[in-house]
């Protein structure tokens, strides 16, 4: 499953106004000269070159060909005059090979940087630090760091950076963390993004995405097969809000939080993970656990086929979590044998945890009825139990599902147990468009006078 909603959230943080004024690099072409004008009949041959001569409004667009070279940006565009830098409409520049980074975007403001390739770095992909309304979108970032060296390094990162916007990339096959959120990095959104099979391959420990940093918003991304967890908030990582994602497949949690406070986990779908599939432990408090849909967490193998012996719960909240997490409105499922929900002690039903516990009074245990679990299309078809069940009024709960489909009402469902100012909304990261039936044609009436009347 790899189909992600590109469309920014509504409030995301964007980086800048239009550029106004273009440069171009083509290092394919024989007119390309570095002492030249950057035009594109004449275009610079080094990125290097082409970032130098940039300003606030101008943006540098990169042509063909491979570059070994670090985009490193010398100045900050503004909030009304931001920098640029992007592919050659058309073209197809790698970047990064036998580099550091690919990207580094350090001390800066207000740039962008879009729609490009990079590969082989020995560290970071795209690395951004100390820096603010810095958008990283629609990139590939691929096999950053040397893992055989032990030198491994995520795909993206934002290190110590605010009030930035990480979207609508795809990041794969880097030997750590997809996407790396750390060292103070606040107000920024992940939103969007596919991260797979991202691993150190001498140890477990690569996410799909790593939050250790507090006050973001993890929006609608697409995690899988990644060796360690999908989406993973260490410490640091307090008051975060994780929404719309899907996960499955990865080699240890789908959504994992271990001392941290403050989280919310609201609509997502997690699937076939390793271990637990939402976990909350350690020293964790305060969270809010709703909306979601549980399947198929800590039965089976995931990640290469690897079965896990760690923690076991298709939903797991543990240690002091508890006694201040509330989790309600979720959706459960397992087709072999284990814990279906840890609430404090182990559960093998809903039924049994909701008796001991008073929690999940609006959750279910039911076949979520996903497409395909073999294609891992993890959206609804009629029918799903997930259909109509949400609390719209959770903070954090979205007007739209990931795909940027519409909340709607199928009028085939009982929405008995929905809640909220919309009680139509559904669980998980999906919501079900029921194909309303077409009218039936109605006859026009045409009346004929009788004879002799006007």
């Amino acid at each position: 499953m790899t189909c992600v909603m590109m469309t920014l959230i509504a409030g995301a943080t964007t980086s800048h106004a239009a550029p106004v004024t273009a440069l171009y690099v083509d290092r394919t072409v024989s007119a390309c000269s570095d002492s030249g004008s950057g035009t594109q009949s004449a275009p610079f041959c080094t990125i290097a070159k082409g970032v130098s001569k940039l300003s606030p409004g101008m943006e540098l667009d990169i042509g063909n060909g491979t570059y070994a070279e670090t985009i490193k940006p010398g100045v900050s565009g503004t909030s009304s005059a931001g920098l640029l830098v992007t592919a050659w409409p058309g073209r197809s520049p790698v970047i990064g090979a036998g580099v550091a980074n690919g990207a580094f975007v350090s001390g800066r403001s207000y740039i962008t940087i879009s729609n490009l390739t990079f590969t082989g770095t020995s560290k970071d992909g795209i690395n951004v630090t100390n820096s603010d309304h810095i958008t990283i979108s629609g990139n590939r970032v691929t096999a950053s760091g040397k893992p055989a060296q032990s030198l491994t390094a995520p795909g993206i990162s934002l290190r110590g950076s605010s009030a930035s916007l990480v979207t609508g990339n795809t990041s794969d096959h880097n030997s750590d963390h997809g996407i790396l959120v750390t060292s103070g990095s606040t107000t920024s959104t992940v939103s969007y993004n596919e991260t797979s099979w991202n691993a150190n391959g001498w140890q477990r420990n690569a996410n799909g995405i790593d939050v250790i940093s507090a006050g973001n918003t993890i929006i609608g991304n697409v995690a899988h097969d990644n060796e360690d967890s999908g989406l993973q908030f260490y410490p640091g990582g307090n008051n975060n809000l994780a929404t719309l994602n899907v996960l499955y497949n990865n080699g240890d949690h789908g959504i994992d939080n271990l001392n941290v406070t403050g989280g919310r986990l609201i609509g997502n779908t997690v699937f076939h993970n390793c271990t637990t599939g939402i976990n909350v432990e350690g020293t964790s408090g305060n969270f809010v656990v709703g909306n979601n849909v549980a399947v198929d967490n800590a039965v089976y193998p995931a990640y290469n086929g690897i079965s896990c012996s760690r923690r076991k719960g298709n939903i797991g909240i543990w240690d002091s979590a508890p006694a201040t997490t509330t989790v309600d409105h979720n959706l459960v499922r397992l087709t072999k044998a284990g814990t279906m929900y840890v609430f404090g002690s182990s559960y093998t039903s809903l039924s049994a945890m909701q008796a001991a516990t008073g929690q999940e009074k609006a959750g279910v245990q039911a076949d979520p009825k996903f497409v395909s679990t073999v294609g891992n299309n993890l959206q609804l078809t009629e029918g799903s139990a997930a259909i109509d069940r949400a609390d719209s009024g959770l903070t954090g709960e979205q007007p739209a599902d990931i795909l940027g489909n519409p909340r709607v009402r199928d009028p085939n469902v009982s929405n008995t147990f929905a809640a909220g100012p919309r009680r139509y909304d559904d669980l998980g990261a999906y919501e079900f468009q029921p194909t309303v039936p077409a009218l039936a044609p109605v006859a026009a009436l045409s009346v004929t006078p009788a004879s002799g009347v006007a």
